[in-house]
Formats: structure tokens, sequence, C-alpha cells
């Protein structure tokens, strides 16, 4: 058996200052077009093969946005609070709760309430959160019923319905935010190397308060093998955050740790698919590999940290027989390892407690459902596409 993971990230910067620079630039990007500067499509859904998509073709999101995925996206943000312990990841945020927060591309606002809870938990009111995105699926939006119940009804929030490619948002300046939170916006926002996304970039430094915070979580889209490996030493604070991940049965990622392309020609073929049809809409199959250095690049952003963690989709056989265990598999060869004594380091056996089982069984359910989500793009990117392919705008 081989371990596929998932691997997500999150990517927090403090803000030292809001002034920024001008910068002119030119691009071929579609999805930068003058047709983004119009209003919003009076009909903005698209039904195809059973799902409901954004209607506009010049947005570069594929996933849909029927219930059925925000169910998913809802399950996801569950299992990444629970990877990294809290709704958010900067340790002075823990500490100070922020007075103002931004949700990008908040969807049905499940982060926001998931924040909300958190720190009215532990005694923390009066908390503002305002959600921003193109798609009207906020319980306050103009899409919903009149009387839509709130899921928090002492929550404050507000919702604009807005085309975030549109800059600048209309959001009010002047009261800044003290938190802008943008989660699994790698499908939505094209890669930070095209000029569309500096704009988006230079609106979260316009709108963050001097000394807020930016978090970005993320997680990459390929699939790919995590390989027999003992975690390195870390320092004192790193070293707590590797004994909170083992526990959940995950592993934290550094540039040793061993990931390769899956042995499964299913999944070779879904990656290669995916990235083909994320490409061809300026997006990139592995976000968490851009966030950071982008981030390091923006000379307003001050104190930027990164935790990268991998999710196996499964108990894999290397670990039930320790990592480097010559019978574990993705080891060396007894051709190479004959002769000479084997001095690496080795980890204990371990088996997966219950608690660690369900979070795997929980990444991998919303990986499954992404996929099942991608059908439309996969099947064009493969050439596969047949008669399945209706659709009726609604």
């Amino acid at each position: 058996m081989n371990a596929h993971a998932a691997s997500a990230e999150s990517v927090s910067s403090a803000s030292g200052t809001t002034s920024l620079s001008a910068r002119t630039t030119m691009t071929s990007d579609p999805y930068s077009s003058s047709s983004r500067d119009g209003p919003l499509a009076p009909k903005p859904f698209v039904q195809r093969n059973g799902r409901t998509y954004l209607s506009d073709p010049m947005l570069p999101y594929p996933l849909p946005v029927d219930l059925t995925e925000l169910h998913r996206q809802s399950l996801r943000t569950l299992l990444l609070i629970q990877l990294f312990g809290a709704p958010v990841c900067s340790p002075s945020l823990i500490k100070n709760p922020p007075r103002r927060v931004l949700e990008v591309g908040c969807g049905s606002g499940f982060w926001s309430m998931m924040c909300h809870r958190y720190y009215k938990g532990r005694g923390h009111g009066g908390i503002s959160f305002s959600g921003i995105d193109i798609a009207p699926l906020s319980p306050t939006s103009i899409s919903a019923a009149a009387d839509a119940p709130r899921p928090d009804t002492d929550i404050n929030w507000s919702f604009c319905n807005h085309d975030i490619r549109v800059t600048p948002w209309p959001l009010p300046e002047d009261e800044q935010f003290d938190l802008i939170m943008a989660k699994d916006m790698s499908l939505a926002v094209v890669s930070p190397h095209q000029p569309l996304s500096q704009d988006i970039f230079n609106e979260y430094l316009r709108l963050l308060k001097p000394g807020g915070t930016l978090e970005i979580w993320d997680s990459d889209h390929l699939i790919r093998m995590l390989r027999p490996h003992v975690p390195g030493s870390m320092p004192t604070g790193d070293a707590d955050e590797l004994e909170a991940a083992s526990s959940l049965g995950a592993y934290v990622l550094s540039a040793n740790t061993p990931l390769s392309a899956p042995l499964n020609s299913f999944l070779i073929d879904y990656n290669v698919w995916l990235t083909r049809a994320l490409e061809r809409r300026y997006l990139s199959p592995v976000p968490c590999t851009l966030i950071g250095p982008a981030l390091h690049q923006e000379p307003d952003l001050v104190d930027v940290r990164s935790r990268r963690l991998a999710i196996p989709l499964s108990e894999v056989r290397w670990e039930r027989k320790g990592a480097n265990n010559p019978d574990a598999g993705g080891g060396t060869s007894d051709s190479e390892t004959k002769g000479k004594q084997d001095t690496s380091p080795k980890t204990a056996p371990r088996t997966l407690s219950a608690g660690q089982s369900a979070l795997r069984a929980t990444a991998l359910l919303t990986v499954v459902e992404q996929v099942q989500a991608l059908e439309p793009v996969l099947r064009e990117a493969s050439g596969k596409t047949g008669s399945r392919d209706r659709q009726c705008v609604v």
C-alpha cells in the first residue's frame, strides 16, 4: 500500500504598513479581460450534469456552488480547524482577538461562523465579521429567502456580493480590518505570478489595518505519495507542532519531507488531467508551493510564517512497520544495503487510533468529492467528453 497524501498550508503575515508602490503590468490572461469590469450576470448559475456552477464563462473557478459542494467545503473547513487547532493560526490572534474580520471568498460564511463560535466560547464578543464573494450564497445575500434564519443569530455579519477580480472592492477603506482570511482561494484566483493576482493582493494590503494579520489557508490539489521518513529535529516551538500533528495522524511538511508521484495509474491520470485543466485557467495545481514565496516578496508584510501539513488518505504500510524498515516499502533495495550496516534512524511501528483514522477518512471523503465536482473539467482535459455534457441556465 502506498501513502497518498493531501497537503494543507496556512500562512500568517502581519502588515507593518499599508503604503503601496505603483505597478504597471501587461497580460494576455483571458481571465483578466475587460469583461470582468461589467455588472454581474442576471442569471449567475448554470446547471451541468445535475450540478450548479457559476455561469460566467470568464471565471476560472471550476467547482460547483450547490449544496453538495458547500457541505464538502464546510467539512474541509472543520478538518483544517482540527489540524491547526483553531480557526486562526497567528499566535497573536489567539491571545488578542481581532475586532473586525474580513473573509474573502466566504461562500456560505461557514468559517466566519466557526471563528465567531471559537471566540465566543472563550468569552470574547463584539467581533464584526464581513464576507465578500461573487456567489450570493450567504444567508444574508439577496438570493436568500427573506425569512431565512441565520445559523448564529448573535453574529455581527455583513455580506458584499462582488466579483473580487474587479478592484477596488466596495468596502470602506476608513474601516480597515484586523484580520483578513483568504481560505481555499487557489481555484478562484489565478496563480501569484499573474497580474490579476497582484491586484487582489493589493486589495488585501489596502484593507488591512497597520499591524493587522493576513491569513491564507489553502491545499495542494495534486495527490502525491508520502515516502517513508523520520521527522527531523525541530526547534522547541516547532517540536510542539510536530507532536500535535502526529497525534492527529498528520505529518509536518518541510523541505526534506519525501514526496513523489503516485504509483496508481488512475491517480497518475487524474493528476495529469487536473494539471492540464487548471493551467488552462491560469490556476496552480500546487498553490502551497507558491503562496509563501509570494508573501515574502511583499515589502509591506512582516513576520511571515508558514505551516504545512500532509494528511495520508488511509493507513499506510510503512507506518505499521516503522519508517526505514526494509520491509516498509519505498526504502533502499537489498542490493543497495548488502554488505553495509544500516545506521539510519528508525521510528517505532504505529497503529492509528480511532480519531486518527476518522481524520484521514474525512480527508479522503473531501478529496473524492472534489474529484467528483471537477468531473466536467477533467473530462474536457482528458478528451473523454461525451453525451453527458448537458447544461441549462437557471
